[in-house]
């Protein structure tokens, strides 16, 4: 099992599926409004430290130890320092992509899509040598209309676009978490590979 100070993957992975049910209830609770990707990508970061993640084995947008600098940067990294490289040694890392209720047109929707696809899961995939089983995508998915719970649930080149993301992540060996309304408009959290 990967492991970095004492901290393992799956102990990492438990973190972020805590913290992505804390932000489902404080969703739910309309304690929060997260317009930006980026409001996502700190809140988790902070649950992660409230739910006893250690701060110096949090990161947000670094580098990771065994790739080129100026390489890709990931959005949140549980790892250790490694001090004289500048760089994180990794057990999880977490990239983020959240679709918009409010303000995104279909067409920013399917460029957001389009990302997952053509960036982050990439980026994932770049690095299977170096953590093998420490990489996850999550989609915060905030899409609700009286036709649709979440942006996931319509298609991409007729097939479900949840569907065809999970033939994606699985063949890669990424794990999958799917945070989006259900039919009474709540959040919920899935791990779906």
């Amino acid at each position: 099992m990967e492991e970095s100070a004492g901290l393992e993957t799956q102990a990492a992975f438990d973190l972020l599926q805590k913290s992505l049910q804390d932000f489902c209830e404080a969703f739910n609770r309309k304690e929060i409004f997260p317009l930006l990707e980026a409001d996502v990508t700190a809140y988790l970061y902070h649950r992660l430290l409230e739910n006893g993640c250690s701060p110096a084995m949090v990161y947000n947008e670094t580098r990771l130890c065994g790739m080129s600098k100026g390489e890709r940067k990931y959005d949140l990294v549980i790892g250790t320092m490694n001090i004289e490289h500048a760089c994180i040694q990794p057990v999880l890392v977490v990239q983020v992509k959240v679709f918009q209720r409010w303000g995104h047109s279909p067409q920013q929707h399917r460029r957001r899509f389009e990302g997952i696809l053509n960036e982050d899961l990439e980026s994932l995939g770049e690095i299977t040598d170096l953590l093998h089983n420490g990489r996850a995508e999550v989609v915060v998915d905030l899409v609700y209309t009286s036709k649709r719970t979440g942006y996931l649930s319509g298609y991409w080149k007729e097939e479900k676009r949840l569907d065809y993301l999970v033939t994606q992540f699985k063949e890669r060996n990424i794990a999958l978490f799917w945070v989006h309304p259900n039919a009474q408009d709540e959040l919920e959290v899935k791990r779906l590979t």
